[in-house]
């Protein structure tokens, strides 16, 4: 779900936490060791966001927020914020020659550059998140 989040209103803000889970406390954040990733440079994108994207040639940088059900990309360009939240049963993440982010169709890629080596870790947290959370408990 790909939505303007400049201003959250409180039906946006249950909607997200309804997909992906409300945001972690301070407290949990702490547990985690990081709920954030560092800026991420985007290197390419699917048709979903050339028209918030390509406003302007000012290079295009989002950042990933952790939640228990899924993460949150959020892409800022002028005075402008979007969100694309993603559960994890929608979320595919592959590593190549960069980073991609994949979910009902869209994708964003992520440059593997200074950037990107600082979340590295992050991006390995966000792996075990959704392995934890797709395994099938019978009992």
């Amino acid at each position: 779900m790909l939505l303007d989040s400049t201003v959250l209103s409180k039906e946006k803000t249950k909607e997200i936490a309804k997909l992906v889970g409300p945001a972690y406390s301070i407290w949990d954040s702490l547990r985690l060791k990081g709920i954030g990733s560092t800026k991420l440079n985007i290197s390419s994108y699917s048709n979903d966001f050339k028209g918030f994207l390509e406003q302007d040639n000012n290079n295009n940088y989002c950042n990933i927020e952790l939640r228990p059900n899924g993460i949150i990309v959020h892409l800022n360009k002028r005075a402008t914020r979007y969100s694309w939240a993603i559960p994890f049963y929608k979320l595919s993440l592959f590593h190549s020659d960069d980073y991609s982010i994949h979910a009902d169709g869209s994708f964003l890629r992520i440059k593997k550059d200074d950037l990107a080596q600082k979340s590295r870790s992050f991006i390995n947290k966000i792996l075990d998140q959704k392995a934890q959370k797709s395994t099938i408990n019978p009992f």
